[in-house]
């Protein structure tokens, strides 16, 4: 998706003329399914390491969830994407996803399927989202998250879940 157009819907879609730069950091916190760590040299890189990550054999499915600040909001009305880049490991690579961030207000899910013998995978992908303030509605930031998972194969749950971090959107 063209970034030029994303800033321009972004800017369209809460009225502000002159949006505010990302925030340059980006915090990553824990989550219950799964280890996260940042990249201090690329903050937008998030990664979910395999040790977490566990998956059945055979068809599964995990489930991307936010992590949003108080006062930050998922705007409805902006675009919101999942583009894959690359695979390893997969029978078949999910399909990118398109739509609006009200379509992803809870989430979003990846089909995952492990190649018969592997014993793991990964997928590496680009998130857009954009985020805006909730008390004035004068901020609005378009995002754009590396999302690196690795999978491996164990007793795991069928439906597994993690959760991305996302910044908060200052007035």
């Amino acid at each position: 998706m063209n970034s030029r157009w994303m800033l321009a819907l972004a800017v369209v879609a809460c009225g502000k003329k002159d949006p505010t730069p990302e925030p340059g950091v980006v915090e990553v916190g824990s989550t219950s399914s799964a280890a996260v760590s940042a990249d201090a040299r690329a903050p937008n890189v998030v990664r979910f390491d395999a040790a977490e990550i566990r998956v059945p054999v055979g068809k599964s499915k995990l489930h991307v969830a936010w992590s949003i600040p108080e006062g930050t909001a998922i705007n409805d009305d902006a675009p919101f994407g999942v583009r894959w880049g690359s695979s390893d490991g997969l029978v078949v690579p999910p399909a990118d996803i398109r739509g609006t961030g009200k379509e992803a207000q809870g989430g979003f899910d990846v089909a995952i399927e492990i190649i018969s013998g592997a014993d793991g995978a990964q997928l590496t992908g680009d998130v857009d989202v954009v985020v805006c303030d909730t008390a004035t509605h004068a901020v609005c930031v378009p995002l754009k998250r590396r999302l690196e998972l690795t999978f491996a194969v164990g007793k795991g749950s069928a439906q597994g879940r993690v959760t991305l971090p996302l910044p908060k959107a200052k007035p």
